[in-house]
């Protein structure tokens, strides 16, 4: 299973020579098993490159791509008219249904609303590929090469914690995340033992003094969540917009001050379990 980053800012993205170590790119990350399949996790700005190299590597998945959605806040759906494959009428994606929201009216509605012809020239329903939107909500699925885990957490409006487990590997992804009065223990508990984690670090520990309620997190409570779930490595992930790339490398020399196996997550970076 290999993890590649294509998108890791949060709230909005950015460019400029201040920003091009990790990249401007907002939510997107691309799971990658070793049958060569895919899953996709949110559709932030990132998920128009992701788009641009299956369509140059002639990538030859076109049922089953699943589509997880931790929330559905801007900066993790705007990409998606911009995600060529989406254009290809061969190509299936579902949304998968352990990954929709309860507080959801309805997950399609989302994605169609942002390419309503007030906001975007092509609606949703003319893009071309088939779109699946199942109305069970599960906190667990099996699929035929992996299995799929999810975790509620605090972030306005809701949010969940994603966990692939596959060939005896784990990958947890859990941004947008608020922890009121300390660590929160069921994120904790979702994390333990993972191989890897990528956890929302949008602040510095001075910076989420005046941050209360805005649900993220800092790289210190990252690293804190790291060390008493005993993962493997850390991914700061969620990186705010005001944030160069001499701030997050000071970020990352922190944070491995406190959690050795950390770095901030980077536009383009892959990951090996």
């Amino acid at each position: 299973m290999k993890i590649i980053f294509y998108g890791t800012r949060g709230s909005i993205p950015v460019s400029g020579q201040q920003y091009k170590e990790f990249g401007g790119n907002t939510a997107c990350v691309c799971v990658e098993f070793d049958n060569g399949d895919i899953m996709i996790i949110d559709c932030g700005s990132g998920i128009r490159n992701l788009g641009n190299e299956l369509i140059a590597n002639k990538h030859e998945q076109y049922e089953n791509i699943y589509i997880g959605m931790t929330h559905t806040h801007w900066d993790h759906i705007q990409g998606f008219p911009f995600f060529k494959p989406a254009y290809d009428s061969r190509r299936k994606f579902t949304f998968s249904p352990v990954l929709v929201h309860r507080h959801l009216r309805s997950l399609e509605s989302v994605f169609a609303g942002q390419m309503q012809n007030e906001y975007f020239p092509i609606p949703m329903s003319k893009m071309g590929a088939q779109f699946y939107f199942p109305e069970s909500k599960r906190t667990y699925m099996r699929m035929d090469n992996f299995e799929v885990f999810v975790n509620e957490h605090n972030h306005p409006g809701g949010a969940l914690g994603i966990k692939i487990i596959a060939d005896e590997k784990t990958f947890v992804f859990c941004t947008d995340v608020e922890h009121e009065d300390g660590i929160d223990q069921n994120v904790v508990e979702f994390c333990k033992g993972a191989d890897l984690l990528v956890h929302d670090a949008q602040f510095t520990p001075e910076e989420l003094k005046s941050k209360h309620g805005w649900g993220h997190s800092s790289y210190a409570q990252a690293c804190d969540v790291a060390t008493q779930a005993n993962v493997n490595n850390l991914a700061l992930f969620h990186h705010d917009p005001e944030h160069t790339d001499n701030m997050l490398l000071d970020m990352e020399g922190e944070s491995q001050k406190l959690f050795p196996n950390t770095f901030c997550a980077r536009d383009y970076q892959s990951f090996q379990l």
